[in-house]
């Protein structure tokens, strides 16, 4: 299974999870770009009027938001600083055993950075 992210601004949504993420690209075209995370699921990155999209779908993505599992998001808030990403929220650890940042990827899709910190607690699984 792939998902693909529409966007208006292909190099900047690459950029992320390139740079920032580890992910490398297999494929790219004008306007089109698949890349293979660290861990080996794909992201499809898409021109957002593209032809290929129905118009009635080229729409800021809402009710989405992508994990990316990392082992030091500290580390990667340093760098996404660096690179003037734009951080919702910087590293906080929540109750569920997971310290995270929240970026706003140039697709309008809510990116969460994930590094697990301590066993899940017992409230949060089934």
């Amino acid at each position: 299974m792939m998902s693909n992210l529409f966007t208006d601004d292909l190099a900047a949504t690459r950029r992320l999870f390139e740079e920032l993420l580890g992910f490398q690209v297999e494929f790219e075209a004008d306007w089109f770009v698949r890349m293979k995370a660290p861990t080996g699921g794909q992201l499809g990155v898409m021109a957002r009027t593209s032809e290929f999209i129905p118009k009635g779908h080229q729409k800021l993505p809402q009710g989405v938001m992508i994990t990316v599992v990392v082992d030091d998001v500290e580390s990667l808030f340093a760098v996404a600083k660096e690179m003037q990403l734009n951080i919702l929220e910087p590293p906080r650890d929540l109750p569920y055993g997971q310290r995270r940042m929240l970026l706003l990827d140039a697709s309008g899709a809510l990116v969460d950075v994930s590094s697990p910190t301590a066993p899940v607690d017992s409230r949060y699984t089934s």
